[in-house]
């Protein structure tokens, strides 16, 4: 696809992907009493998750999913 459509998708599922990872650690966290460390992005990483973020359509169900991942990560501050 060299026009560029169905990117967004492809960069979609790989951030859902994570987040579904990332909610599967906290899982993890509260069964075994471990916190997991969250993972590190750079800035450019962070610039391309928002753009990302910003493709999809209103309606996505991948806003709330990254709403709830954003949210489990700050939880992750506080976990002992």
């Amino acid at each position: 696809m060299s026009s560029g459509k169905g990117d967004w998708r492809v960069r979609t599922l790989s951030l859902l992907g994570v987040a579904l990872s990332a909610l599967g650690l906290l899982a993890g966290c509260s069964s075994e009493g471990k916190c997991p460390k969250p993972v590190t992005y750079n800035d450019a990483q962070l610039k391309e998750i928002q753009k990302a973020i910003e493709k999809l359509p209103k309606d996505s169900i991948l806003h709330e999913v990254m709403r709830d991942y954003e949210n489990e990560r700050d939880d992750l501050r506080f976990c002992k």
